[in-house]
């Protein structure tokens, strides 16, 4: 059995309740996670219809996703000694997890020109963390070798 959404609209001192089919509804999905105890009706989908609105999220989701990986770049260039290889191996695995969210759903919703430059910026940031890890596996490696001639062999 199909379970029936009701919506209740407040217009000029009227209320009206109607169905609303929302497999035929194109928009983006928004799940809120506000974790807030709140004795109102509560939210769990929300879809976003109107397209400026729509860009606006994703514009705005984006930038603070890519502040997000800047920092964590920032906090591996400053702490160089004490990084670990893993840990940027995961933060790559992440970037190329949010390029193919970028590039799977936010590219209907976002302007071209917008999307290639959101784009490149991650390609910027991928090859940062790609440099960085190259260094790091290098140096260990470099560090492994002088201790393997050092040990000499045991008899």
């Amino acid at each position: 059995m199909k379970k029936e959404h009701y919506v209740l609209i407040k217009k000029g001192g009227q209320k009206e309740v109607f169905y609303i089919d929302y497999e035929k509804i194109d928009g983006y999905q928004v799940t809120p996670k506000n974790k807030v105890k709140y004795d109102g009706i509560i939210v769990n989908k929300l879809i976003l219809i109107k397209p400026s609105f729509t860009k606006k999220l994703l514009v705005k989701k984006s930038k603070r996703k890519l502040e997000e990986y800047l920092k964590y770049i920032i906090d591996i260039m400053d702490n160089d000694n004490d990084t670990n290889p893993e840990d940027i191996a995961k933060a790559l695995n992440n970037l190329e997890r949010y390029k193919r969210t970028v590039m799977n759903t936010y590219r209907m919703y976002l302007d071209k020109k917008y999307y290639e430059l959101l784009l490149q910026k991650i390609d910027l940031i991928n090859q940062e963390l790609s440099k960085k890890l190259y260094i790091i596996n290098s140096r260990n490696y470099i560090v492994e070798e002088v201790l393997e001639e050092k040990k000499g062999k045991s008899r």
